[in-house]
């Protein structure tokens, strides 16, 4: 598979690290618009009309900011192209709904599910109850600036842009999403939250309570499911699995581990990096965003 990884900031940079992992991938070519970006030993692209219309490449890898993303995505399945979307993968479930509609090969890069072990995933909890805490400082000043403060091109912020890994995890284990209450939110600009803790019901009967968090200096990433009597529990990407008196633990790999792993996933036929796999995030996602700007 040959990938021409669009958008050569820090995620594009961590896709060409991820692709360098595994053999039978390989990067085409790299599209930066942004001139003073450098994209190494790299062949750089000469414009997305080439990219499309390029035989020789197999895929896309869309690392720029999820405004606008679809509509490319669409553009690339139409030309014949597999798809990799980075995280957040769609604005909302209506868009998920739309590129999904357009048929062909999408991946998503939510890589902090590939460190669930593969018994718990095929085995799905029901009428468990679960706990999120994610907090990483984010200096508003620095941080959300250029399009990261324009929530019609990130659509939202610390949630969105890493909570969602482990509402992701939790979405894998837990299922499709009933409801989703938001009972605090916060934010540095108006649709860019800091702040969110809510509550999220599941067709399952589980639910989980969450506060993901940017205006708190402790850093902490732990999720915490329990029920049919197991209990997960995700730590700064390590995993234990409780059954009974039985404890497991599967310590946290490096995240480009988990990103070639993606990408492994996404070559075969995307699986656990499939698109479809990602409505529930995107549906608590949706009620965030919603939350923080009416729309």
């Amino acid at each position: 598979m040959r990938v021409t990884i669009c958008g050569f900031g820090s995620a594009g940079r961590q896709h060409a690290e991820a692709i360098e992992r595994l053999p039978g991938v390989a990067v085409h070519s790299v599209l930066e618009s942004n001139t003073a970006v450098t994209t190494g030993s790299f062949t750089r692209s000469v414009g997305w009309r080439a990219v499309l219309e390029d035989r020789d490449i197999d895929a896309v890898a869309l690392c720029l900011p999820p405004g606008g993303r679809a509509e490319l995505a669409a553009e690339a399945i139409a030309a014949g192209k597999a798809v990799l979307l980075e995280k957040p993968p769609c604005m909302s479930v209506e868009e998920l709904d739309r590129l999904a509609g357009a048929g062909g090969t999408v991946g998503v890069m939510l890589q902090h599910r590939f460190r669930l072990p593969a018994e718990v995933l095929a085995a799905p909890f029901t009428a468990a109850a679960g706990t999120l805490l994610v907090s990483r400082f984010r200096d508003p000043a620095t941080h959300y600036t250029g399009w990261r403060a324009d929530s019609g091109q990130a659509l939202g912020g610390i949630t969105a842009h890493l909570g969602v890994h482990y509402l992701d995890m939790a979405c894998q284990l837990l299922g499709a999403v009933e409801s989703v209450d938001v009972h605090d939110y916060r934010s540095c600009a108006p649709g860019i939250d800091t702040r969110v803790s809510g509550l999220v019901r599941f067709a399952s009967g589980s639910t989980l309570a969450l506060t993901v968090a940017a205006d708190v200096p402790a850093r902490i990433e732990q999720l915490v499911i329990a029920g049919d009597e197991r209990c997960v529990t995700v730590t700064d990407g390590a995993v234990t699995l409780r059954e009974g008196r039985a404890e497991r633990t599967f310590p946290a790999g490096s995240t480009s581990e988990m990103r070639t792993k993606v990408y492994e996933d996404f070559a075969r036929g995307p699986g656990l990096s499939s698109l479809e796999r990602t409505r529930p995030v995107t549906r608590i996602l949706d009620e965030v965003r919603k939350a923080g700007t009416g729309w």
